[in-house]
């Protein structure tokens, strides 16, 4: 009893000096959470730092004798705000923003002693304001023949249905800026789609390469026909960027043609192809209509090219083998075939015909199994 008289005597003098209050703050521990009328958000504006996103926040609170409370919006416009038990913030980014309730308890426990208890309240999520690609009409691109954005502006399909003049592949990209030097997180679903489907019948080339500006995110080359897949990636350090999506032709136009004879005169010169990136010349042979005039039941066929003025020619050596200046190709009329020549160093080596009576590959160029559709959705572009 004398110390806690003592005590009190030292902060009260006499009945009439101002009083003197022990003041002191503690952890306190209040029950509260806190409302937001969404959590992920999708946008699509390519300009970070030019968004309008409007949150509106609702503190629920469990404790009834709450003297006061203030918010806390790190990222948004207001940054804070008091004694309001909702309010409504305004975003201008990408990313993830957090949101805090300090709650605050006065509490007189005896004479002249005043405890503060103050609690803070985190939102259980933060609020994702992610970019969602919509706008694939807006992209830049080098044939917009190609480029279709479907009904449902979701989609977006590059077709591949003709031989191009060289095997350049066909590019299209959108622009985004403002990013902050961030680490971005990318996810983007695509699928591969046959015009001509046939198991493992397709080559390993490459047939899509996505990037950012000139670094390579991700490649595909091998195909599951019509299946979805989900790609996702970082990439650091971002601020204004190009995303990029290169689509390689099948097939670019070459300049070998196949030259087919009946008795040293020439019947047809039959156009053939790059097979792009395998080293493979291929051609599409409907002699159907052709027939001798003579005993003579089959044509010769030499492999021809000009460079530097000079005229070429490569037959065959033994079996199907090939060689400069060699023996012509002997091919049945009254067919139609496929034929693939296979090179090294740009020079054919070797050959391979296949008929309509002897296989199940197509021997139309409308029925090309090389040719390959590309279908992108679902960009979504997020700050790590």
């Amino acid at each position: 009893m004398t110390i806690g008289l003592s005590l009190i005597l030292n902060y009260c003098s006499s009945d009439t000096a101002a009083t003197t209050y022990l003041r002191s703050t503690r952890n306190g521990d209040f029950k509260a959470r806190i409302v937001a009328d969404s959590t992920s958000i999708f946008r699509a504006n390519r300009n970070n730092g030019e968004l309008n996103v409007d949150i509106s926040y609702k503190a629920v609170l469990l404790d009834d004798d709450i003297d006061s409370l203030e918010w806390l919006f790190p990222g948004g416009s207001p940054s804070f705000a008091k004694e309001a038990l909702s309010a409504t913030v305004n975003y201008s980014n990408y990313g993830k923003f957090n949101s805090k309730l300090v709650l605050t308890k006065v509490d007189t426990v005896n004479l002249n002693f005043i405890y503060t208890y103050k609690d803070t309240i985190e939102i259980s999520a933060p609020i994702d304001i992610i970019y969602m690609e919509s706008k694939w009409d807006s992209y830049t691109t080098t044939d917009d023949s190609n480029w279709g954005v479907l009904p449902n502006s979701q989609n977006v399909l590059i077709r591949e249905n003709q031989i191009f003049d060289e095997s350049t592949p066909f590019e299209a990209s959108a622009s985004f800026t403002g990013f902050m030097d961030e680490r971005l997180k990318f996810s983007i679903e695509y699928k591969l789609t046959h015009k001509n489907y046939l198991e493992n019948a397709v080559t390993a080339n490459a047939k899509l390469e996505v990037l950012i500006d000139e670094l390579k995110a991700f490649g595909v080359s091998r195909v599951t026909n019509d299946t979805y897949f989900t790609q996702e990636f970082y990439v650091n350090n971002l601020t204004d960027f190009d995303f990029i999506i290169k689509k390689y032709p099948a097939l670019s136009v070459s300049g070998w043609q196949l030259s087919l004879t009946d008795s040293d005169t020439l019947v047809s010169d039959i156009d053939l192809y790059d097979l792009v990136n395998q080293d493979q010349l291929i051609g599409y042979l409907d002699l159907t209509d052709l027939s001798t005039s003579s005993e003579i039941t089959t044509f010769d066929a030499l492999l021809k090219t000009s460079s530097n003025g000079n005229d070429f020619s490569f037959g065959s050596s033994s079996g199907l083998t090939m060689v400069l200046d060699g023996n012509p190709i002997q091919i049945t009329p009254g067919y139609k075939y496929k034929i693939i020549f296979n090179l090294e160093d740009g020079l054919p080596q070797s050959y391979q015909i296949f008929s309509e009576n002897a296989t199940n590959l197509p021997t139309l160029l409308e029925e090309n199994e090389y040719y390959i559709d590309a279908t992108f959705r679902r960009l979504f572009i997020s700050v790590d």
